[in-house]
């Protein structure tokens, strides 16, 4: 059975996460630069390990993702919202540095973000 890879399943976005983008701000502290985090959308999402057929289908031989450790699944969030590597994304405790972006097929449906987990809760 082919799947319209633009087609989400609702009932899988169960995950409310934040996407912050961030913030040069002025001074340094220990000789690096001082960055805040503005958020620029919150939305529900599907955070899945590497290992979906996603992951494989969109970022197999992008070397920004290789590094990733998590896929996030979106839906677009319009025109005037831009997503970019360097961003972050927020559920919960856990923190995801963005690796790539890929708007599958450039429909304007679906977004993957492919991210490397940065910090996470102690459970």
């Amino acid at each position: 059975m082919i799947t319209d890879p633009c087609v989400l399943n609702p009932g899988e976005l169960r995950h409310r996460i934040q996407i912050q983008r961030p913030e040069p701000t002025l001074g340094e502290t220990f000789g690096q630069r001082n960055t805040s985090w503005t958020q620029i959308h919150q939305t529900w999402a599907k955070i899945e390990g590497i290992g979906s057929a996603a992951y494989k289908r969109a970022f197999k031989d992008n070397a920004l993702a290789s590094q990733s450790t998590d896929i996030v699944t979106i839906r677009w969030p319009g025109a005037s919202i831009t997503i970019k590597a360097g961003m972050r994304v927020i559920f919960g405790s856990n923190i995801f540095l963005i690796q790539a972006v890929d708007n599958v097929q450039h429909r304007n449906r679906v977004v993957l973000l492919a991210c490397m987990q940065v910090d996470s809760d102690s459970n």
